[in-house]
């Protein structure tokens, strides 16, 4: 993830509200791991006037246990906490999302 390598330590949402500096008139950024969306980034999505309002989230599965197999480091709660935090504070926003299927040993019930 952006930044965390830096020192000191630096957020994509640091680097987006770094950006309204520059005279850019639209900025959008595509697919956010649900691990790094951040009530941050969030506000910084919200906040920077050239950054669009819009979030690509890909989702692997609804199945905690099979994002557990995974190690994806979110749950399906985590996921709509995401989504219903990004509704409170951009009612507006554009949300689309990739969903990939099919993890080996998958049931019909987690799927």
């Amino acid at each position: 993830a952006y930044g965390r390598d830096f020192t000191p330590r630096r957020t994509f949402a640091d680097l987006l509200r770094s950006l309204s500096d520059l005279d850019i008139s639209r900025i959008r950024f595509l697919t956010s791991h649900p691990r790094y969306i951040s009530d941050d980034l969030i506000r910084a999505v919200r906040d920077v006037p050239s950054v669009c309002e819009q979030f690509h989230i890909p989702f692997q599965s609804g199945d905690d246990e099979i994002l557990r197999q995974m190690d994806r480091g979110y749950t399906a709660e985590r996921y709509r906490r995401i989504v219903d935090n990004i509704r409170r504070a951009m009612p507006t926003a554009g949300l689309s999302a990739d969903a990939i299927v099919g993890f080996p040993g998958e049931t019909e019930e987690q799927f």
